[in-house]
């Protein structure tokens, strides 16, 4: 009879052990899910904040697009204008821009007094930074 109260006592510390791993284990997983969970939510919050930025990004492109046709468009309007100018009108401002301007004329000789005019104040100049480095 003795063996049978201790298998009935095995059977019943078995049974309650295997109670307390089941609710240890089912602890451990529901922390596990939680984690897992929370894991899941910071993923959703980045993968929403990149669709965010890849529509921005597609808006932005968009408006560059549209910005760089406009300015092609613009540049295109005055090319066939220009080709649209009048040969005559062409030719005055040819005449004009070819006309001698004495005011800007120089001899040779004023061109090298101004060249030795440079290279002496180089030279000075030269001068006083060595100077100033050597103090």
């Amino acid at each position: 009879m003795i063996i049978v109260y201790a298998s009935i006592s095995i059977i019943v510390l078995s049974l309650a052990y295997l109670g307390y791993i089941a609710v240890k284990n089912l602890k451990e997983t529901k922390q596990s899910i939680n984690d897992l969970s929370e894991t899941a939510a910071r993923f959703q919050e980045k993968v929403d904040q990149i669709n965010t930025e890849t529509n921005q990004l597609t808006e932005t492109t968009t408006q560059i697009s549209e910005g760089i046709q406009t300015k092609k468009e613009t540049v295109q309007g005055v090319i066939q204008t220009a080709k649209a100018t009048p040969a005559p009108f062409k030719r005055l401002i040819s005449s004009i821009n070819n006309t001698p301007n004495p005011q800007r004329e120089t001899s040779d000789s004023e061109i090298t007094e101004i060249g030795d005019k440079l290279i002496d104040l180089w030279g000075r100049y030269r001068v006083k930074r060595k100077t100033k480095q050597a103090e």
